[in-house]
């Protein structure tokens, strides 16, 4: 079991803990060390790792400052020291977590430092050291590198406490022998003999080979996470907020982004289009802005994975139903759905990671996408769950699938609202096209795997069963979609009648999971030293082999019956067992809750036993999972009293065998809530059996004879029934069974309904208090929830409530519902929630009910039963409260409340008198005017009829309320600005008026209007007679929108002063805002002097942090981050004090926290911390630009090495946090680390760096867009070894080429994008220029009148062949009259209305009047001239037409440029017909327009460029519109003759067309390539093309169906 001590007495002869103390042991290791080297490490001034660290990155300065060769081999060294010492902290870490049970020598961490700092503390440079602490440590760190795992692990069994310790011993003694090594004055001889280290006879061979055997040791006993969780992991806050996919308002980067995409980005241009288009898919898909962008899997699926023991599911990959459903041509008889189901607990979960992992590493155009139901949505009443998880899985696509990308991104260009519809079965039909994942023809294949959909509310698996069965999938996307599902077995047995369900695949997990148990078993045993050697024959190796084969067999495939069993078994073998007594065990059933719930049953006292009880009604019934908050405050209730233990301690230390804690939410373990309710039954008849006659009463006696009581209730009596009638004085006696140690755990469901239920009117009668405030939102909004189960119960089961606590219902919803008393005293709770229709409609239903409001007031009760709906009935003084609340005051949050009128409005138009039972696929929706846009006349005309106010009370703030509803629900601008006019029309409209219509105008891009109304606002916010009466932070936060408003425009300066009134504030959150804003202006202001004068006011003073830490904090979170970190980089360069100081700011935000003891509980706190993660690792990246590119360090250390290490610290750090700035930065970090290897190597011409390139190359998901892969291919390819290079960039052409083989016209110029960027790289510019030229946009005229032989429809009579010799004829005439007459290629509207004349002068006089007018000709005068003009006149009207279509705003690819003003900014030019860029050869996606071209190459001329190097080549690209360029439409391409250096400059490259230039088809061109690159493009083309055929085929056979 997780966290058991080893026992005492020795196992195979090993010593206990006991015997042998940490103490000795290390206090040895030290003695040897100091006799290995003579060096003691009870010395010296290391305190720990930190100074460990400082020492070994400071040591090269000293070493190697001459010998360049030496110092980058020292350098490598350091690396692996580095690493090891990482580790190596992982390392103490982890012997530390189990010190409750092996204590910890406070030495451990002095003595490992101490050991490790003499090995890189040297005096001066020795030839060869780097060499040797490189081989040797490289493997140690390498070794060490395993341990990150405890990282992430909450408890490490003490077993494996002692292996880790031993380790770290070898460490300890491998470090002296390697300071001996040097002490020996051997390292010459050693670079003389080019021979091995471990070739000495030092000792040093013996201790690394201790080293592994120690090391192995630990492995073999090491219990990591398993499929039965025998070792449980913590969760991680990215796989929090991966799962919690949830759709909210968007963030002030979201409106940022909307914002930004506004401007109509025309295509996916480069990295920066990538991140924001990903951004844009994510923000409308309403997944979390903190999933990551850069990953083509899930950290929930990554994790799960992780977890399965190695050797997992091998049994997986020869099933026939999985071999089917991944089959390539999978026939269309074979379903597209694969259904992995079993009992609870069976492995269902693993087998879907093991799946995903599986089909994740496939090559070629296969995607998946995972989602794992988790178990808060069990009892979330939430509808989309199902979209949610759609929209996610649609987003992981678009991370790895650059088609799904790109038309996902424009279908995001609608707006936030775009995907968001209710979950049936129609609108996840729409919503799958709207996401436009496996279009017809696409040549991909896409998984989607949804697992643990046993979490899912019943109404959900239905919609979610219908969806993937239905015709979108099974149909339209056969074979190019295909789906695994996994739950639990009966959810598939078709009871629901789902279609072609019954034909799905199936993996029954439960039938085939035996040779998985068994591996646990085994790790189980091994972990315990349990049973281990045993030799053949004998009793032990008998005992192992009927434990790994029977507990299997006994468990009925469940992991958590196998874990008892396994306890069991492992307890009863800590004992002197006889094997019959093992037999007996092993032979009997298992159950996983029996003996447990037993066992705790026995521990508990009489009111422990109730409170659990109480606890448990709460866990297993309530309608959504609830927190460790909510329950304490429910157990308030309960109790009155507060507990002094947490009830996190209570649950994990004596519930655990019922209860279990998952990231603050409390559940019941998997299948006790249904072992409880069994036992329950067969225990006893319900308490509320309707056939037990029962007479019950609670009597209280004090100091009287209990025999003289029993004499006087026995005269109360009636004589007839005095026979039947009995007294059992011990019922309720203290000592009687019932209430001693035989109290049962037991659960009723009827019960505990009615127990919350009651509970929650004790709440609602009372005041709230500071105790129960946390489970009063539960209460209100799952009130008629629980009285409705209450009423389903009796009505479907043979039990019911007595009279009295019926009637006591009735009573407390009079009372609740007669006067809006508790509704204003609870309204904290009330403006949180809303009731859904379905559920005001119970609460109705109730009130009809004769037994329940039998008692309440008579006069009440009918106008509740008569009236015509509920909002005019029970609910009216609900009503009026919210619509006061909301429009009258401003008492209520827009939001909430405007839900609850939404609710209420809907209410309305259903009749509850006589309901019919509507189907769960009939559904009503909401009215269609409250759908999309919303009817906010219809809105306001219902409110004001519930209040009866005539129209001249519909007051200003009526509209202006009317109004921030319109602008949360996301209405387009101008219904919120026609909203806040009228309410300026009427008369004293608010400050806030002013400052809403503000908003809406800025957000519309009215920037003079915006600031205008603010200045209103302010004026008004201003006066004495202000309403509402204005805070002091609501004034500043006024002007601090002004100053937003004013920088937005360009007047900084305006900006400052008003930013600087904000920083006065005393409000923290508006002071941080404001001095960003402040920054922000500054850095804007012409006056750099006045700038650097401002930042050095705000470096940290000695002693402090200063306002320049907590400013680059913000910086890091801003959406300008980029240019605002290069800006402040630029203005301080020249100032060598201030850009150290910035330096050292940026050394002090990067600073790691102090580890607290007690970290707080809630997900605010983790929340923050998450933040703070990526806050950090983008400021890492910034430090090593800093270092890299500016030469400067924090406390002078090497810069190029410093910068490469904070680079690599900071892809670590950001390699699990999502967010576009953690990804930017995190892209860019690995973008500059493969540049600066490939230049080194290029400098060097040598390939020392290409395996850190080539790990870099492995690590980046992005196989489109990777600088790592695209330099490896270069650097290869530029040192002549193409095969190679060719191995480095065949991914890309491949999937180019796959692109380039579908059937999507719209795909080809990402294909060709591709291909040319690769083979750039490879250095074939050549062929790289045949795809540019299909890229580039040709001239509009030539393109338009560019015909081909289907193009044309004839009309009767005519001949296609003449009317395309025509047609033909009259384009060269007329592109000839426009080269005449408009020569200028960048004159494009000029060419295209010369084209319009020219051939407007062509058409007949006559005709052309006759077209104007509309009058038909004479047919008599003109049947002959009309029979002679009929092939040319419909020749004009082709080349017309295609003429006036022409749309010059739209170009078919963009390239933008990379580079940066002298100021810093980001270059906003794009290449254009007058302007001509330039792409890098080396990197994977730059271009610079010449401006930028000509900083990059003259470092000093301005800002530095980060995004290439002066030492690359780049090829120029001509503007759009030259003759080079042929479009996407072009059936032929031609190969230019050379490409060449430009004269006089070597670094530019141009192409050269020359004359009789070769043509070829682009299918011949494809071909060619394809052939160089050996990729079967045929192969390609016949698997889409049987893609293609089976799609027609079943759509043929529905058809005929």
């Amino acid at each position: 079991m997780r966290g058991q001590q080893l026992p005492e007495t020795p196992v195979d002869g090993k010593m206990s803990w006991k015997v042998s103390p940490m103490e000795g042991i290390w206090a040895e290791a030290a003695r040897e060390f100091e006799s290995i080297c003579g060096k003691s490490l009870q010395k010296g001034d290391v305190k720990g790792f930190d100074d460990v660290q400082r020492k070994i990155e400071e040591s090269s300065m000293a070493t190697y400052s001459t010998d360049a060769g030496q110092q980058e081999k020292w350098q490598k060294a350091k690396g692996v020291g580095l690493k090891s010492l990482q580790y190596l902290k992982m390392l103490v870490g982890a012997a530390s977590q189990a010190s409750s049970f092996i204590p910890v020598p406070g030495a451990v961490a002095s003595i490992t430092s101490n050991a490790l700092c003499f090995v890189f503390d040297i005096p001066a440079a020795i030839q060869g050291y780097g060499d040797a602490v490189d081989e040797v440590f490289s493997e140690v760190s390498s070794a060490l590198s395993q341990f990150q795992i405890y990282t992430s692990i909450d408890h490490v069994n003490p077993a494996l406490i002692e292996k880790i310790h031993l380790v770290m011993v070898s460490f300890v003694k491998l470090c002296a022998h390697v300071v001996k090594y040097r002490q020996g004055g051997k390292w010459e001889r050693f670079v003389q003999r080019t021979k091995s280290i471990f070739d000495d006879d030092s000792g040093l061979s013996s201790e690394m080979a201790e080293f592994r055997r120690v090391l192995q040791q630990q492995r073999d006993v090491e219990g990591t996470v398993t499929l039965a969780v025998v070792v449980e992991t913590r969760q991680d806050l990215a796989l929090l907020l991966e799962q919690a996919i949830a759709l909210g308002k968007a963030t002030e980067e979201t409106n940022q982004m909307v914002l930004e995409t506004q401007k109509g980005v025309l295509a996916l241009k480069d990295d920066a289009d990538r991140i924001k288009t990903l951004v844009k898919i994510r923000d409308a898909l309403g997944v979390p802005p903190t999933v990551r962008l850069d990953t083509v899997t899930t950290q929930t699926c990554t994790n799960i994975y992780d977890r399965c023991l190695y050797g997992t599911g091998l049994w997986i990959w020869e099933h026939n139903a999985y071999m089917a459903w991944t089959a390539p041509n999978k026939g269309k008889s074979v379903s597209h759905m694969l259904i992995v189901s079993g009992p609870p607990s069976s492995g269902k979960t693993s087998v879907s990671a093991l799946i995903t992992k599986r089909l994740e590493e496939q090559k070629g155009r296969t995607y998946v996408a995972h989602y794992f139901f988790p178990a808060s949505t069990k009892k979330a009443d939430d509808e989309n769950s199902v979209q949610s998880a759609l929209k996610y899985m649609a987003f992981q696509i678009a991370r790895a699938d650059a088609t799904v990308q790109k038309n996902l991104g424009k279908a995001c260009d609608a707006g936030p609202g775009t995907f968001r519809r209710s979950a049936n079965l129609e609108s996840l039909d729409s919503l799958w096209t709207e996401l436009r994942i496996g279009a017809l023809g696409s040549g991909a294949t896409y998984y989607l795997v949804f697992d643990g959909i046993e979490n899912l509310p019943g109404k959900q698996v239905k919609v979610l069963l219908n969806f993937v069965s239905g015709s979108k999938l099974s149909g339209e996307s056969a074979g190019r979609v295909r789906v695994l599902v996994a739950g639990l077995d009966d959810q598939f047995e078709n009871k629901l009648g789902i279609p072609r369900i019954d034909d799905a695949l199936r993996i029954r997990v439960a039938e085939h999971n035996g040779p998985d148990m068994r591996l646990v078993i085994d790790e189980a045993l091994a972990k315990r030293g349990m049973l281990q050697h045993t030799k053949p024959d004998s009793d032990q190796q008998k005992a192992r082999d009927r434990i790994v084969q029977k507990l299997p067999q006994n468990v009925n495939g469940s992991y958590s019956r196998l874990q008892f069993g396994l306890d069991d078994v492992i307890r009863l073998l800590s004992t002197r067992t006889a094997a019959r007594e093992l037999d007996r065990v092993l032979d009997q059933s298992i159950s996983s809750h029996e003996t447990a719930i037993k066992n705790l049953q026995r521990s508990l006292t009489v009111d422990e036993v109730s409170e659990l009880n109480e606890l448990l009604k709460w866990v297993l019934f309530s309608s959504e999972p609830m927190t460790l908050n909510e329950l304490e405050a429910a157990m308030f209730l309960y109790s009155g009293t507060e507990s002094l233990v947490s009830l996190q301690y209570i649950i994990e230390n004596k519930y655990s065998a019922v209860l279990k804690l998952e990231d603050r939410y409390v559940y019941g373990k998997d299948g006790v809530k249904e072992y409880l309710q069994k036992e329950k039954a067969t225990s006893e008849k319900p308490p509320h059996s309707k056939d037990r006659a029962t007479i019950s009463m609670t009597i209280t006696i004090n100091n009287v004879d209990q025999e003289l009581c029993g004499h006087f209730l026995w005269d109360l009596a009636h004589k007839a029934i005095r026979d039947k009638f009995k007294f059992d004085f011990d019922a309720a006696s203290p000592n009687s069974a019932l209430h001693g140690r035989q109290a049962a755990i037991t659960v009723d469901e009827l019960e505990a309904h009615h127990t919350i239920v009651t509970r929650a009117f004790e709440y609602l009668d009372r005041e709230p208090k500071e105790q129960t405030k946390e489970v009063g939102e539960y209460l209100v909004c799952w009130l008629p929830y629980h009285l409705g189960r209450l009423r389903q119960l009796q009505e479907d089961d043979d039990r019911e409530l007595t009279p009295n606590e019926q009637s006591e219902i009735g009573q407390n919803l009079h009372k609740l519902f007669r006067d809006q008393q508790i509704f204003k005293r609870h309204r904290a709770c009330f403006a949180k929630t809303w009731w859904l229709v379905d559920e005001m409609g119970d609460l109705q239903k109730l009130l009809m009910d004769s037994a329940i409001v039998r008692r309440v007031d008579r006069e009440w009760r009918q106008a509740v039963q008569q009236a015509v709906s509920p909002t005019r009935g029970y609910l009216r003084e609900l009503v009026e409260v919210v619509i006061r609340g909301l429009l009258r005051e401003r008492s209520w949050d827009v939001d909430n409340a405007y839900n609850w009128i939404l609710k209420f409005m809907e209410v309305d138009d259903k009749k509850f008198q006589q309901p019919p039972e509507p189907s769960e696929d009939s559904k009503p929706t909401a009215p269609s005017s409250l759908m999309n846009e919303t009817d906010w006349d219809r809105v306001s005309g219902w409110c004001q009829k519930i209040l009866a106010l005539p129209d001249s009370e519909l007051d200003s703030l009526w509209y202006e309320r009317l109004a921030e509803i319109a602008a949360s629900q996301g209405n387009r601008p101008g219904t919120i600005l026609l909203l806040y006019q009228r309410a300026l029309e009427k008369e004293s409209p608010s400050w806030l008026c002013y400052r809403g219509m503000a908003t809406a105008y800025f957000r519309e891009g009215h920037g003079e209007e915006a600031t205008a109304h603010m200045e209103l606002a302010l004026k008004r916010a201003e006066r004495d007679d202000a309403m509402p009466k204005p805070q002091a932070k609501d004034i500043v936060e006024l002007r601090l929108l002004l100053g937003q408003y004013a920088f937005a425009a360009g007047d900084v300066q305006k900006a400052a002063d008003l930013y600087l009134v904000g920083t006065e504030s005393e409000d923290p959150q508006q002071v941080s805002q404001a001095q960003l804003g402040y920054l922000k202006a500054r850095l804007s202001f012409p006056d750099e002097e006045g700038t650097r004068r401002y930042l050095t006011s705000i470096l940290p003073a000695e002693g402090t942090e200063g306002e320049m830490v907590e400013i680059l904090k913000m910086v890091a979170n801003d959406y300008d981050h980029d240019d605002l970190i290069l800006k402040i980089f630029t203005v301080a360069k020249p100032d060598t004090s201030l850009m150290t100081g910035v330096v050292r700011a940026l050394e002090a935000a990067t600073a790691l926290p102090v580890p607290k003891e007690d970290r707080a509980v809630a997900g605010t706190v983790e929340g923050n911390i998450f933040a703070a993660e990526a806050i950090r690792g983008v400021l890492l990246y910034d430090r090593g630009v800093a270092a890299y590119t500016y030469k400067v360090s924090a406390d002078g250390t090497e810069p190029v090495g410093e910068a490469l290490r904070l680079w690599g610290d900071s892809r670590e750090q950001l390699s699990k946090v999502g967010g576009r700035n953690a990804f930017t930065a995190r892209q860019d970090a690995t973008a500059a680390l493969a540049q600066h290897y490939f230049q080194s190597m290029m400098d060097g011409n040598h390939l020392d760096h290409v395996d850190k390139l080539a790990k870099l190359a492995e690590e980046d998901s992005n196989i489109f867009r990777s600088d790592s892969v695209g330099f490896l291919g270069a650097v290869y390819a530029l040192r002549g070894e193409k095969e190679q290079a060719r191995a480095a960039l065949s991914g890309r052409v491949r999937q180019a080429l796959q692109i380039l083989s579908d059937d999507i016209p719209q795909n080809d110029a990402l294909g060709f994008t591709v291909v040319s960027k690769a083979l750039q790289q490879y250095q074939d510019l050549r062929k790289a220029a045949v795809a540019i030229s299909l890229l580039g946009q040709p001239d509009y005229v030539k393109q338009a009148l560019k015909f081909e032989h289907e193009d044309l429809v004839p009309k009767d009579g005519e001949s296609k062949e003449q009317l395309l010799d025509m047609v033909t004829k009259l384009a060269q005439e007329t592109i000839q009259v426009v080269e005449s007459q408009v020569p200028d290629t960048t004159q494009q509207a000029q060419r295209i209305d010369a084209a319009k004349v020219y051939l407007e002068s062509l058409v007949p006089t006559d005709q052309h009047n006759q077209a104007e007018s509309g009058a038909p000709s004479s047919s008599d005068n003109n049947h002959e001239a009309e029979g002679q003009q009929t092939e040319i006149t419909h020749a004009y009207e082709f080349l017309r037409s295609r003429i006036s279509q022409i749309d010059i705003s739209t170009v078919q690819w963009v390239w933008t440029c990379d580079g940066r003003t002298p100021d810093g900014k980001r270059c906003e030019n794009e290449l254009d017909f007058k302007r001509e860029f330039y792409h890098c050869t080396f990197c994977s996606n730059r271009d610079f327009c010449s401006n930028c071209l000509a900083r990059l190459r003259v470092p000093d001329s301005g800002a530095v460029i980060m995004a290439c190097s002066a030492k690359h080549r780049w090829l120029r690209i001509p503007p759009h519109g030259d003759s080079m360029y042929l479009g996407l439409t072009s059936r032929t391409v031609r190969l230019p003759k050379e490409v060449q250096p430009a004269t006089g400059d070597n670094c530019v490259l141009e192409i050269g067309w020359g004359e009789n230039t070769e043509e070829v088809t682009v299918d011949a061109w494809k071909e060619t390539l394809a052939k160089e690159w050996e990729i079967p493009l045929e192969e390609i083309k016949n698997e889409t093309a049987r893609q293609v055929t089976s799609e027609e085929s079943e759509s043929d056979g529905e058809k005929k169906d």
